[in-house]
């Protein structure tokens, strides 16, 4: 079964099931689906996030913290006020910001899950590099929060499920027959690299775009964003997985829609604070 077979199968099956949880992504105005609930999502994220704090060995650099909930400080308040400012509801309303800095030099990331709880590691502070940097890096993991990213995820991986299991049916087994035949998940595979993961860059491309407005309304220098790109690039010595294969937009392709969108959006979003 191709891949546009599938797809409309499985959106044959479905659509009922979808029609009624559309909504768009802030800003961008992207048609998103939601069929899970944020408040539970959100109240899961923090019970893990707890553990988090519970688990890793968070640094004892004060300064490089406070530092952290600085920048956090100027980018909530620059998205509500930019909400508040064109009489759009904020998709921060819920949210209970609170940062970690966890200490891990071998680990470059940083992530922030839905409800606002943010977390950086050590490692990444050598790819940021000043507060520009960071702004950048923590803008683009708080955008995923602000555009729903993990209910979004979620919501496919479970209409996609829902959706195998219909066209298994009412194929008479085709698809489980060639599961057992091949002793491996045949189907999930091809889904994950033909639905899910360019959907999934889909998202980290929006959340670099976004990432970068909530950046320049806080008013940090965005262009310090290709940098940070160039150095993660160089720090990964050439071993990004192919592109088709991963979760994220290679470093060579963020770089460049980076430096597309930078003018843009330095001039439609200037500082508010």
């Amino acid at each position: 079964m191709n891949r546009r077979n599938f797809i409309y199968l499985l959106g044959c099956g479905c659509v009922s099931f979808g029609l009624s949880s559309c909504s768009s992504v802030p800003i961008t105005d992207r048609k998103q689906l939601k069929l899970i609930p944020e408040a539970n999502l959100n109240a899961k994220a923090e019970q893990l996030y707890e553990k988090v704090k519970e688990k890793e060995k968070l640094s004892k650099d004060e300064n490089t913290l406070n530092k952290i909930k600085e920048i956090g400080s100027k980018i909530e308040y620059s998205i509500s006020e930019y909400f508040d400012r064109n009489n759009l509801d904020d998709p921060t309303t819920n949210f209970r910001w609170e940062y970690i800095l966890i200490e891990n030099k071998k680990v470059r990331n940083a992530w922030c899950m839905p409800g606002g709880k943010i977390a950086v590691y050590t490692g990444m502070l050598d790819i940021t590099k000043n507060d520009n940097g960071l702004a950048a890096v923590m803008g683009h993991e708080i955008a995923h929060a602000v555009a729903k990213h993990s209910v979004e995820r979620a919501s496919r991986g479970t209409l996609l499920n829902v959706g195998t299991k219909i066209i298994d049916i009412a194929s008479g087994g085709v698809l489980s027959d060639v599961n057992r035949t091949t002793g491996q998940n045949v189907v999930g595979l091809l889904s994950q690299i033909g639905i899910m993961n360019p959907f999934n860059r889909k998202q980290e491309s929006e959340a670099d775009y976004l990432g970068l407005i909530f950046s320049s309304l806080s008013g940090y220098d965005i262009r310090e964003t290709i940098k940070v790109w160039e150095r993660m690039r160089e720090a990964n010595k050439g071993k990004e997985p192919p592109e088709f294969m991963s979760t994220h937009p290679s470093s060579t392709n963020r770089i460049n829609n980076i430096s597309t969108w930078i003018n843009q959006i330095t001039l439609e979003y200037p500082p508010i604070v």
